[in-house]
């Protein structure tokens, strides 16, 4: 796996999760037979702290790349910790309860 990424990273000029434009993976589950709709899948593997930030600034989009990473931590809990979907969720809830906003997309990122 790691040659595989070192080949990856290669090819496409960026390093997994650094640098101004960070090379971000998706990963699904596989099988030895397809199983459709049944393949857990991670979006966004790569991003941390200071990758989110980068995506930002490349993107000019802050809430999409907030947005992103909020995405990645809720698939890996979800798939890799077995964090109850629900429970993030309710986190969710509760920050915009407490930020006085109705949606998501109505958030701001903050540090």
């Amino acid at each position: 796996m790691h040659a595989a990424l070192e080949t990856l990273e290669k090819l496409q000029g960026q390093k997994l999760g650094t640098g101004v434009n960070p090379l971000l993976v998706s990963v699904r589950s596989g099988a030895k037979f397809s199983m459709p709709g049944m393949m857990d899948t991670i979006l966004n593997l790569g991003l941390n702290d200071k990758a989110v930030e980068a995506l930002a600034k490349l993107s000019n989009n802050p809430r999409f790349a907030y947005d992103s990473y909020r995405r990645l931590i809720q698939m890996f809990g979800d798939v890799v910790l077995d964090v109850p979907r629900k429970s993030s969720s309710t986190s969710l809830t509760a920050s915009r309860s407490g930020r006085r906003s109705s949606s998501i997309t109505s958030c701001r990122p903050t540090r």
